[in-house]
């Protein structure tokens, strides 16, 4: 399932399209619970997929993509350590995978200081080469994916830097 929702969110940040050059503005999803700051007014998009829906927020530029994915997934809310990291192994095979990349680091980080994430960078060769940069985090039965990709210095900029870091829950 992660496979499919990982794979998923890589096309549906490269389909979606809000603007070029401009400033970070704060961003907040009431419905899924998370903020962070988006060049411009991401765009939204769900699709079904199997026994849950993917909702993407995203923004594109001709250098790259910022998203952040949603799926409420049914599994159990309190995975073992051991299933979690099995599931984000898999996740992060998979996404770099579909995107013709490499890995580069890849490492554990959590949300709010309790919730488990995995954050990773690999280099990509499609749909362009380049470089994505993705955290994956469970809250509960909820994923949450936040990622970029595109141009080496997209990926590295300072906007990137700011959409990752402002990344929260709001409950």
């Amino acid at each position: 399932m992660l496979r499919s929702l990982v794979a998923v969110a890589l096309v549906s940040a490269l389909a979606a399209a809000a603007g070029c050059g401009k400033p970070m503005t704060d961003f907040t999803s009431a419905q899924y619970k998370f903020k962070t700051k988006f060049p411009g007014a991401p765009k939204e998009q769900t699709k079904p997929m199997g026994e849950t829906t993917l909702h993407a927020f995203a923004t594109e530029s001709r250098s790259g993509a910022f998203m952040v994915g949603v799926a409420d997934l049914p599994i159990p809310a309190n995975l073992p350590p051991e299933a979690l990291e099995a599931s984000f192994d898999e996740g992060q095979q998979r996404a770099i995978a579909n995107a013709g990349g490499t890995l580069k680091t890849s490492t554990k980080v959590t949300l709010a200081g309790k919730h488990p994430g995995r954050e990773f960078t690999a280099t990509i060769n499609k749909p362009v080469a380049g470089q994505m940069r993705m955290r994956i985090y469970y809250v509960g039965n909820r994923m949450y994916q936040v990622f970029a990709l595109g141009k080496d210095s997209f990926v590295t900029s300072a906007d990137a830097n700011l959409f990752f870091d402002s990344f929260a829950l709001t409950e």
